[in-house]
């Protein structure tokens, strides 16, 4: 594995991180929709991206305040040459990070049922299963005490 280091994204990421989302949902024969695009939400998001090797986007997160004061977790991709190697973590941990010194104290998330990597990963981060919408699985955590 070549080197790798989690950062903030910027602007210039957004076409990488689009496209990410796009391969990651297509592998699991999701619907691929405009509104997909990681970060193009109204409301302000803090994004975070995994840039590998040559300024390659493999991975992203991001979180935003919701309009009730609890926080989301979203967009969280990783491509698939890149998982199991604790990147995943990495990004949910700095987005619970990020949420909780902006005064969140809880943050939820919705994934697709089919992603079940990335549900292992939030339950073993302490997320519980809320509620179950459909093809979808809800999740929340409260956010005292990131480790």
């Amino acid at each position: 594995m070549t080197s790798y280091w989690v950062r903030p994204a910027r602007p210039a990421d957004r076409k990488a991180v689009t496209e990410l989302a796009r391969r990651v949902r297509r592998e699991f024969h999701l619907a691929v929709r405009g509104g997909d695009a990681p970060g193009g939400g109204e409301t302000a998001d803090r994004m975070w991206v995994v840039e590998a090797g040559r300024s390659q986007i493999v991975g992203c997160c991001g979180v935003r305040e919701d309009v009730n004061g609890v926080w989301e977790l979203h967009s969280l991709y990783l491509a698939p040459d890149w998982r199991g190697f604790g990147l995943g973590r990495a990004l949910v941990e700095q987005a619970m990070r990020s949420a909780q010194g902006a005064g969140a104290l809880v943050l939820s998330c919705v994934v697709p049922a089919e992603y079940a990597e990335a549900t292992a990963l939030l339950r073993g981060l302490g997320f519980a299963e809320e509620a179950r919408d459909g093809d979808h699985l809800g999740f929340t955590r409260a956010l005292g005490q990131v480790s």
